[in-house]
C-alpha cells in the first residue's frame, strides 16, 4: 500500500523535530498514525506514547552526554511526567472517544496559539 512508503520518513521526520524542540508531538505522532490508517484511537495513543518515550529517552542521553542537565528540575519534570503519562494513558481508555479526541484537539489550539504569541 502507499502507506507504507511514506510512513516511515514520515515518522523519521517527526522523531527529528520532537528530539529537538517536543511541543506538539505528541499531536503530530496521533496525526501521523491517523493518516496512516490506524482507526483505533487507544491503538493510536499507545504508539504516540511509546515514541514520545524513545525520543524522550534519546534526548535525554544526549544532554547528559553533552553534561547540559540542571539536574534539580530535571528530575522534577521527569517524575512529573512520567505519572502524567500513566494517569493519562488510564483516564484515555476510560473516556469516550469523542472526548479523548475534542481533548487532543483542543491541547493543541491551546498549545498552537501560546507558541505563537511567545515568537
Amino acid at each position: 500500500p502507499a502507506t507504507v512508503r511514506w510512513r516511515e520518513p514520515a515518522l523519521l521526520a517527526v522523531a527529528v523535530y520532537g528530539g529537538y524542540f517536543n511541543g506538539g508531538l505528541g499531536i503530530l505522532l496521533m496525526a501521523l498514525y491517523t493518516v496512516a490508517g490506524e482507526t483505533r484511537l487507544n491503538t493510536v495513543n499507545a504508539l504516540k506514547n511509546l515514541n514520545s518515550l524513545v525520543l524522550s529517552w534519546l534526548s535525554v542521553a544526549a544532554f547528559v552526554i553533552a553534561g547540559a542537565i540542571a539536574w534539580q528540575p530535571g528530575l522534577l519534570m521527569m517524575v512529573a511526567a512520567t505519572a502524567g503519562g500513566f494517569m493519562g494513558a488510564r483516564w484515555s481508555k476510560r473516556l469516550p472517544v469523542a472526548w479523548v479526541r475534542g481533548g487532543v484537539i483542543v491541547t493543541g489550539l491551546v498549545m498552537s496559539t501560546v507558541f505563537f504569541y511567545r515568537m
